[in-house]
This record gives C-alpha cells, structure tokens and sequence, in this order.
C-alpha cells in the first residue's frame, strides 16, 4: 500500500472491549473504521452512533460475503474469539484479536499453524506489552545489564468473578488464560522465551488448584518466579531486577525504579496512555502500520506464535 493510504477497517464487536479500541482507530491516521459488527441490535446501534460507524452488520458472515476490510480487529467473547478469527485468517484478511486468542492453547496453535500457512498477518492485543511505564522500565533495566529475574504476581478472587453471570464455568476454569494472561504474558516480555517451568499447585477453595507458583529458567539465563493466588482479595503486579537495578509495577500509570547508589525514582506513564486505555493507541497502531508497511511484526508486538509460547507456559504453570 501506499504511504499515506488509509486502511478499512472493520471491528468485530461493539461491546466494552471494542469501544476501547474504537476510542483508538477513530483518532488514528492509519486507518477508518467504516465497518462494525455485533450480534446485538442495541449494542450495535449504540456503540455504531457514538463512534460514527454508520456500516453496522450483524455477523461476521455478511461482512466476508460483502466488501472485505483492509483489516479486521476481532474483539468478540473469549468463546468465540478462535471460530471469528479463523474466517478472517483463511480469507487472508490482516487479523488483530483479543486476548487471549483461543481460551484453549491448541485454538491459538491451530490459529498460528493456519495464519503461517495462508500468509495472512495476525497479531494478538496483549495491550501491557506497549504501557509506556512498562517499556520504559525495561529499557532502564537493561541499560544496567541484563535481566537477572523476573517476579509476576496474578493474583485475584476468583469467588468474586464467579457471582459475575457473563463468565460460563468453561472459562472460569480457564481463568488463568482468559484474564491472567494480562500479567503472565510479561514474564516473556521481559525474560524472553522460557526454558522451564517448575509448577507446585494447592487447592484451598476448590474445585482446582486456586493456588499456583511456578519458577522459571528463561533462554538468556534469567531467573523467572510465578504465582496466582485466588481465594483471596488481590493484584497483579511485576518485579524485575537487573545489576543493581529494580524495576516493580503494579500496572497503573506509573511504576518505581530503585538503583543502589540512589534514590526510589518514578517511572511516569506518557500522555497517550493517560488519554486511551494504556497501551492501546501504541498497540493499534503497530498493527495498521504493520499491515501497510509490512515486514516482520516488530516488538513488542504478540504474534500468533508468541502467544502459543506464552499460553504453554501459563499451562505449565497452573497445570491445565
């Protein structure tokens, strides 16, 4: 494509997750959004006014029968999430999912193996990877050295999200992929792709193992530390230490760095991530200027076959 060509977009879903994104793509020069589609007539109504999308479909079939989009943001239930993207993947139209992309690891093996096989782009919203807090505080850590260990907490009350009618039991017991893939992914943000895993699993509440830690050796030599407690209040949070160096955030708009010759210092989210949802207008852009420039998915973009690696090693640590 050329340059300062524009890409149609089309977003799949018109619920909360979509309307984040949509805050995005209508201010991004790359594209336009010109398509959208929900299963929901009033959903899609709403969210189609407030975005000014006026092309609004009720299944994703209508829009591959139709004029096909540039590219496709799929932004549907975790249960639907691998079924959508495969259409659009086998028609080889440029794909963005959600997260996780398949509540089942052989969903995104089956994703990526089609994705390669087809040659169509696909990149998966792992929205943390592009906080600004985040990247900042890795190249702080690495300007000391390289990354000796990393420490993930994902803990949550997994009681809390059961009273919650939307999330079916399938992925309540997929839970560690379906929402804590949001900060396991970051042990392979920052530790690179991992050798081992030592898991030890415990069972408080039940009726599985609610309490899990794992350590990890990753390929560079670093040391990786896992845990998910959820029968109690909690919070995810990422500890990493370099020489001499500490980085810890807990995933707002700001994190610490520590040195030992000196003071606690702040790590500050930039204005983009104060605007949108953190990482998000950085994360949506790298995948349209992806699509127009082409190439290879630079980092710290989240391929179909970087999140098969993050989604094993997220089995291996909660053992399912």
């Amino acid at each position: 494509m050329e340059q300062d060509e524009m890409l149609n977009i089309a977003v799949v879903g018109a619920g909360n997750i979509a309307q984040r994104h949509l805050k995005v793509l209508t201010d991004l020069r790359e594209g336009c959004v010109t398509t959208l589609v929900d299963s929901n007539p009033r959903v899609l109504e709403e969210t189609g006014a407030r975005f000014g999308v006026s092309n609004r479909l009720n299944s994703h079939e209508s829009l591959l029968e139709g004029n096909r989009p540039d590219a496709v943001f799929v932004l549907v239930s975790v249960l639907q999430v691998a079924a959508v993207a495969a259409d659009f993947i086998r028609s080889g139209i440029p794909t963005f999912l959600e997260k996780p992309p398949g509540l089942y690891t052989s969903q995104t093996r089956a994703l990526a193996d089609l994705a390669r096989a087809v040659g169509t782009p696909a990149m998966v919203g792992v929205n943390r990877r592009f906080y600004s807090t985040l990247l900042k505080g890795r190249e702080l850590i690495l300007e000391s050295g390289p990354v000796q260990s990393v420490t993930v907490d994902a803990h949550e009350d997994i009681q809390r999200v059961r009273e919650n009618p939307k999330f079916p039991q399938e992925v309540l017991k997929r839970w560690s992929v379906a929402n804590g893939i949001h900060a396991l992914d970051l042990l392979r943000f920052f530790g690179g792709d991992v050798v081992s895993v030592q898991p030890m699993h415990h069972t408080v509440e039940g009726p599985m193992p609610d309490c899990c830690s794992a350590l990890l050796t990753f390929a560079g030599g670093a040391v990786g530390r896992a845990s998910m407690d959820w029968f109690a209040p909690g919070g995810h949070r990422v500890e990493v230490r370099g020489n001499g160096v500490t980085f810890t955030s807990d995933f707002g708009t700001a994190a610490t760095l520590r040195c030992r010759d000196g003071q606690p210092e702040n790590v500050e989210g930039d204005d983009i991530d104060r605007r949108y949802n953190p990482g998000f207008y950085q994360q949506d852009r790298t995948f349209l200027r992806w699509v127009l420039d082409g190439g290879a998915l630079p980092f710290p973009a989240c391929s179909l076959d970087d999140a098969v690696k993050t989604m094993e090693m997220i089995d291996a640590i909660s053992g399912t």
